[in-house]
């Protein structure tokens, strides 16, 4: 089935928002082609230590009063699952090859909160969309606008259909900020004050400006990952430390 058939048919349809400009250019398509009681906005939170100030009221700020779900990632015993401690205890930094920032602080605290949802909804069908943009990066390039996502979708004692979308993936950079200047919405203020992205403040996979950048506008964080990146004895990215890309 293609996207405008299964929300015709009830799919509930799902909106990873970062609080980033491609998640926010992405929930303004959505919003005119998903009717209201089906688009549900959710946000895996990182914690406040290592997000962009205000990430959640910005999101919230520019979801035209829509609920927005937070989804949290925890540890077995129930306990909160946070970026800096997960370091910690794995001792080592997430990389390109090791993403376990992606795939247990967003994908699964998210996954988790969709087959809630679904499941409080009696709904059986939905759509995972997320802001991937082909031009961001080679590997985005290679994503599929449109696939099964295979581990939420089962078909035993319980049904369960769940596609991921990737919406504005052949958005152009200039065409993300022109919808949403269109939509008389500002982008989230670390953008102004001249990040690239918006991602963790400090994320692995971020250039070297980036970094810098935000180690001018958040000198005590930047600090609290200089003293871990000493205490796990694990470079920052690939063999290059956080003190030397910053200094």
């Amino acid at each position: 089935m293609t996207f405008t058939e299964e929300v015709n048919a009830g799919a509930l349809v799902f909106c990873n928002h970062s609080g980033g400009k491609d998640s926010q250019a992405m929930y303004l398509h959505l919003r005119e082609v998903v009717p209201t009681d089906q688009l549900i906005i959710i946000h895996a939170d990182l914690g406040d230590l290592v997000e962009w100030g205000g990430v959640k009221d910005h999101i919230r700020a520019n979801i035209d009063g829509r609920k927005l779900e937070i989804a949290h990632a925890y540890y077995r015993d129930g306990s909160n699952k946070d970026l800096l401690g997960y370091v910690r205890k794995r001792g080592m930094w997430p990389s390109n090859s090791s993403r376990f920032c992606t795939s247990d602080l967003k994908r699964d605290p998210i996954s988790r909160e969709i087959k809630r949802i679904m499941k409080e909804r009696g709904v059986t069908r939905a759509i995972n969309c997320m802001g991937l943009r082909a031009e961001e990066s080679p590997n985005r390039a290679k994503k599929l606008p449109w696939q099964l996502n295979q581990r939420l979708t089962v078909n035993k004692r319980v049904h369960r259909t769940v596609w991921d979308c990737n919406p504005i993936l052949h958005m152009k950079e200039h065409e993300v900020y022109a919808a949403i200047a269109a939509a008389g919405q500002e982008v989230h203020w670390a953008y102004k004050a001249g990040m690239n992205r918006l991602s963790c403040s400090f994320c692995v996979l971020a250039g070297k400006d980036d970094l810098r950048t935000a180690a001018k506008l958040r000198p005590d964080l930047l600090q609290t990952y200089l003293d871990l990146e000493q205490e796990i004895g694990h470079t920052f990215q690939n063999k290059r430390s956080l003190a030397e890309i910053t200094a």
